[in-house]
């Protein structure tokens, strides 16, 4: 029997939406999960600390990030969430990946946004991941409002259960 895998949630939040959903993915998949925080987190509180993010995220500027708590090489699949600004992975994800695609093997992404973008946001973290995501989870405020994100995250975690349980059945049977 193989030992189950270990998986990690990586992820940054600004308003608290993204964390909300990283800590439900990270206690439904029985895994671990890290946030990802800047070396200055206050500069994006606030209506001016959202404006910079914005600007930040159009001039593709890399956050300064904290050294991370979990070692990448003990984990077999990362998931990888953020919210969603101006149709682009928020900075702090975009540079996290940018720094760590070569440690990851098996990723799945979410994002939480205001009414769209979760397109281009995915295509943009999986060209910085170099590999194509087990699943894929776009939470928006409307979700939140009509109770749907409940279920979007329930189908996310019961694909990634799947995508996970084939890789093993493929490998066992090899």
């Amino acid at each position: 029997m193989n030992a189950p895998l270990r998986i990690l949630v990586v992820f940054y939040s600004r308003s608290e939406t993204t964390a909300e959903f990283a800590g439900r993915l990270a206690a439904e998949l029985e895994g671990d999960y890290e946030r990802l925080q800047e070396v200055e987190p206050r500069r994006r509180r606030g209506p001016l600390g959202f404006l910079l993010s914005i600007l930040d995220v159009v001039r593709k500027r890399p956050a300064h990030l904290q050294p991370m708590t979990h070692r990448l090489a003990d984990y077999d699949v990362v998931l990888i969430g953020t919210p969603v600004w101006a149709a682009r992975a928020s900075t702090p994800v975009s540079t996290w990946i940018s720094l760590h695609w070569h440690q990851m093997s098996t990723v799945a992404f979410f994002c939480t946004m205001g009414a769209r973008g979760s397109e281009d946001a995915f295509e943009q973290m999986q060209r910085l991941a170099r590999r194509v995501p087990i699943a894929t989870c776009a939470i928006s405020a409307q979700d939140m409002r009509a109770d749907a994100a409940v279920e979007k995250v329930s189908r996310f975690v019961l694909t990634i259960k799947d995508a996970l349980a084939a890789r093993e059945h493929e490998a066992a049977t090899r």
